[in-house]
């Protein structure tokens, strides 16, 4: 009698994840998502105005960084000022709409059960077009950090 030999560990496969952990990401963007278009809408347009900002890399080197007035940027466009939020930062407003955008999928993930959109929204995050998008809003920081740096004027100052 001869004995056969054992499956190649890569042949052994795991079984698939549960509804729980398939759920998981459209979960965690339901809760952050949710948590920081929530704050926006909660916060004073007053109260993010005033007082210093909290950009540690601001506050190290004088240049704004990328993310540089995104937390005014949703504050103002929560309260309807999508000027001033523009204004605060050009990307903002297009991340508070992906944001949106991002949070209503995943509730609808989680409600209907239905993993599909979840899995085309992960498809356009990780798509060639959010790259521009991203080396776009790098373009824009770094243009803001030569326009601050050179006194150049080109944007907003933003304290």
């Amino acid at each position: 009698m001869t004995a056969f030999p054992a499956p190649p560990a890569a042949a052994v496969q795991s079984p698939p994840p549960g509804p729980v952990r398939r759920r998981l990401p459209a979960l965690l963007t339901v809760v952050g998502g949710a948590s920081v278009l929530g704050v926006a809408a909660v916060w004073s347009t007053s109260g993010v105005t005033s007082g210093s900002g909290t950009c540690v890399f601001r506050h190290l080197t004088g240049l704004p960084c990328p993310g540089c007035g995104l937390t005014r940027s949703f504050v103002m466009l929560a309260h309807g000022d999508v000027s001033a939020a523009f204004g605060y930062n050009l990307m903002g407003p297009v991340l508070f709409a992906l944001t949106a955008v991002a949070v209503v999928l995943a509730v609808w993930v989680l409600v209907t059960g239905r993993d599909e959109a979840l899995s085309r929204l992960q498809a356009v995050v990780f798509s060639k077009a959010s790259l521009v998008v991203v080396a776009a809003w790098f373009g824009y920081g770094i243009a803001r950090m030569i326009s601050t740096g050179a006194d150049l004027g080109w944007f907003p100052v933003i304290t």
